[in-house]
Formats: structure tokens, sequence, C-alpha cells
């Protein structure tokens, strides 16, 4: 996780599903994020969350860093949202 235009930095999480809600075209999903055994993540992060939209095939279109349930600053890296995208797949079967 990084502010968008920061140093590549990542980050160990593990991810728990939260709830789903469908919006029209969009299927909306809702990740807890937790940091792994001796991770921080960056001090400016209050409550971080993970929204996953995908479309009604199943395929996810974004991948969004939420903080107190916003849009925030902070993005993925690509490392970061792989893993959530391989999560997505084993435990939501998108």
């Amino acid at each position: 996780m990084m502010k968008y235009g920061d140093e590549h930095v990542e980050h160990r999480f593990t991810l728990s599903f939260t709830e789903s809600e469908l919006r029209g075209q969009w299927q909306d999903y809702f990740l807890g994020i937790h940091a792994a055994d001796g991770e921080a993540f960056p001090e400016d992060l209050i409550d971080p969350s993970v929204l996953v939209i995908c479309n009604l095939a199943g395929e996810i279109v974004q991948i969004v860093l939420h903080d107190e349930g916003c849009d925030c600053e902070f993005q993925f890296t690509f490392t970061e949202k792989a893993q959530i995208e391989a999560y997505m797949k084993q435990h939501v079967n998108v």
C-alpha cells in the first residue's frame, strides 16, 4: 500500500469476506484486511478495508483500498492486487 505518487512499498496481509452488494450492473464485495504478523500498515491508514467491484459475469473490474469506509489517498501495489484477486477466486468464486 502506498500513497499515490510515493515510493513502492509492499505489505503482507490476510483478508476476510465482510459482505457483498448488488448495485445495478456491478457486484461489490467488501473485504476486511488485516496486517500479517510483524507487519504494520502505513500509520495514516486508520481503518483500512477493500472494495472489489465485479461485473455480473464475475470478472474483477476494480480493486479499491478504503479507509474508514471511504476512498482514500492510498492504492494497492500490483502484487497486493494479485493477492486480493487470488483470494477472490479461492474464497468468493469470482
